[in-house]
């Protein structure tokens, strides 16, 4: 009976430090954090002027940022503590923003429960990996054409078999995929919402991730939950974190440099700051019109963020972050099966 009251005891403990920590994060009104976290380096977030954003960029980029060593077949999975907070749509809008900046883009649909990437598109495929996995089809053929060049591999029923091959189809998979390597330089996976084994997999064979949150306090707490049980798996997993759905720029910079602080200070984690989006109603007419917002509303205030962030990631050295993109998609393939 001691045992099991000091063992109820430590649990009481633990689910209060949790909860503290959670408080820390959501909580805006502890000024002395956030004049901590303004002072910080780590957790400077980018400016854009929303409202003076440049036109966007469709022709190619000079040749340094465009460099083959500099970002080639980068492989970068795109998650959330829980769903209905823009990740697919930040996939869709984010891989064309890249596309129109000169790169070569491919989307995977790995969403197990909410696959929504063909709906944002306004795309049927009529092919999925189930196809390519059951030797039906090739890679070639379960391939989407999207705006600007940018190629989706529609998941579907196949995702969940990923899990369950044979030696022999994973080797088959992963010649498909290497067939891709030149038709890419970056990969976008949506993966599913939370923390579950599947969406842990992803992030962890990617080893680079975009979280994506919003001010609400629930997406919050549940996005520092996933970066946490990364790290503890994987403390070189590369995070970079973008708040979707905020009021303002500060809105956006005050909840990033908080998440920040905490992930330091709790995790031992530096995580980056990509971006933010603000809340833009031209986002659910695009969803509505089944068409990116980004080509549909170019000018839209979420466009323009939109733009920023493939600017800020598109620039980024891949030979200074170990591990991020490593061996392209065949060598994400390699690694999510190992798991």
């Amino acid at each position: 009976m001691e045992d099991q009251a000091r063992k109820l005891r430590e649990l009481a403990q633990r689910i209060r430090e949790e909860r503290e920590r959670a408080n820390l994060i959501i909580d805006p009104v502890i000024k002395s954090d956030m004049v901590s976290i303004e002072r910080s380096p780590i957790v400077k977030a980018p400016k854009p002027e929303v409202s003076q954003a440049p036109a966007p960029v469709i022709t190619p980029p000079p040749a340094d940022i465009l460099s083959p060593q500099a970002a080639k077949n980068r492989v970068i999975a795109v998650s959330s503590g829980k769903g209905g907070v823009g990740k697919s749509s930040l996939v869709a809008n984010l891989g064309i923003a890249l596309a129109m900046r000169g790169r070569k883009v491919m989307i995977l649909d790995a969403d197990l429960g909410l696959a929504n990437i063909d709906v944002l598109f306004g795309i049927n495929p009529q092919y999925n990996l189930k196809h390519l996995i059951d030797g039906e089809k090739t890679i070639q053929e379960i391939l989407v054409n999207g705006p600007h060049s940018l190629k989706i591999v529609p998941g579907g029923s196949g995702i969940p078999e990923l899990a369950n091959l044979s030696d022999q189809q994973q080797e088959k998979l992963i010649e498909s995929f290497n067939k891709l390597e030149q038709d890419a330089d970056i990969s976008l996976i949506d993966t599913g919402a939370g923390i579950s084994k599947d969406v842990i997999s992803f992030i962890l064979a990617a080893r680079e991730a975009i979280v994506i949150t919003t001010p609400e306090p629930t997406a919050i707490t549940d996005a520092y939950g996933l970066i946490k049980v990364l790290t503890q798996r994987d403390s070189e997993v590369d995070i970079k974190v973008v708040v979707n759905m905020v009021s303002s720029e500060s809105e956006g910079k005050e909840i990033a440099g908080r998440m920040a602080m905490a992930t330091r200070q709790f995790l031992n984690k530096r995580i980056e700051t990509l971006g933010f989006i603000v809340t833009d109603p031209m986002v659910i007419m695009s969803v509505r019109k089944q068409a990116p917002f980004v080509l549909e509303y170019p000018g839209s205030k979420a466009a323009k963020c939109v733009k920023q962030i493939a600017s800020a990631l598109d620039k980024e050295n891949i030979e200074r972050k170990p591990g991020a993109g490593r061996n392209g998609f065949r060598g994400f393939l390699s690694r999510l099966f190992e798991r």
